[in-house]
């Protein structure tokens, strides 16, 4: 849902009452989704940079394949990207490790420059229980591209995702210390 020059609201929108500014979009229009390379196990190695599967995101001691190969640029994943796994386990992460290799199933994703990755981060985790209603499939399930870019995601100001991203990091690090201290 988005907003006329005049800021009146469009129609078929269940948020009733938007913020001046705020407008409603779809989860595939305020970023670009790279999917990850399809790695055959023949491909894995034990020496050059790591391949991020699924499993290396949900469990930090899972161990790695390697690739000392070549690759696309665009499968390549640096300290601080996002990423958005669509298969097996849904889930949005910000990739703390090395430079790496992007295998399938997860994206890689590029937000539009009205939107604050970490806003974007904390929009996708917050969707996540709306990714699994949408998904199918048993025993590995996953959500279409089409379902996943199609749903709605509110969309502030810049300067307002910014104080809500601070805001959310705040409560979270006084989570992290009240933890600490039980």
């Amino acid at each position: 849902m988005k907003l006329n020059s005049n800021n009146i609201r469009l129609p078929n929108s269940h948020y009733k009452n938007l913020p001046i500014g705020w407008t409603i979009a779809k989860v595939g229009e305020v970023a670009d989704y790279i999917n990850g390379r399809a790695f055959k196990p023949t491909e894995w190695e034990k020496v050059g940079l790591p391949i991020i599967r699924i499993q290396n995101l949900n469990d930090a001691n899972a161990p790695y394949n390697y690739s000392s190969s070549s690759f696309e640029d665009k499968y390549l994943v640096k300290r601080g990207d996002l990423l958005f796994a669509w298969a097996a386990s849904l889930g949005t992460y910000i990739w703390k490790g090395q430079k790496a290799w992007l295998n399938q199933h997860i994206f890689k994703v590029i937000p539009q420059p009205y939107m604050d990755k970490m806003y974007l981060y904390y929009s996708l985790l917050n969707l996540i229980s709306d990714f699994y209603r949408q998904s199918h499939g048993s025993g590995m399930v996953h959500i279409t591209k089409g379902k996943f870019e199609n749903t709605p995601i509110l969309i502030p100001p810049l300067n307002e995702q910014k104080r809500i991203v601070i805001s959310l990091e705040e409560i979270y690090n006084n989570i992290d210390v009240i933890s600490a201290e039980l």
